[in-house]
């Protein structure tokens, strides 16, 4: 399926050669380039050796065109927020900014999907996703 990721601020394209590319800032001040899969719930990622990310690490995230934080703040989390397009409908696109957490949502305007083990941290006790 066809998708296609943008920045929120910019509306550059992050998609290159099958991955989301963006700039990311670690907690020892680090900064370096992140290249995700647009596949949804696949938490694979590519960076560069010397680019350290520790498991449980929060790390920041950027537009690599126009260097705006990606940061969003949700129901007193705070996420990566990137927007995607997807069969002519656009998506708000939330994953969690803690290193090995793996927890992805989906906002339409009619819907949220969830992806990832952890994604029912932000889940109630009947099953139902949070309403943004």
């Amino acid at each position: 399926m066809e998708r296609n990721f943008h920045c929120p601020f910019c509306h550059g394209q992050l998609c290159v050669n099958q991955r989301v590319i963006l700039s990311a800032l670690n907690e020892d001040g680090q900064r370096g380039l992140v290249l995700l899969t647009p596949e949804l719930g696949d938490y694979k990622a590519l960076k560069h050796p010397s680019f350290k990310v520790k498991e449980g690490q929060h790390v920041d995230f950027f537009c690599p065109i126009c260097h705006n934080n990606l940061i969003v703040e949700k129901k007193d989390e705070k996420f990566t927020r990137v927007m995607m397009l997807e069969l002519g409908e656009e998506y708000e696109v939330l994953f969690s900014q803690i290193a090995g957490e793996k927890s992805t949502y989906v906002i339409g305007e009619n819907s949220v999907r969830t992806y990832g083990k952890d994604a029912h941290e932000f889940t109630n006790f009947w099953g139902e996703t949070p309403s943004y």
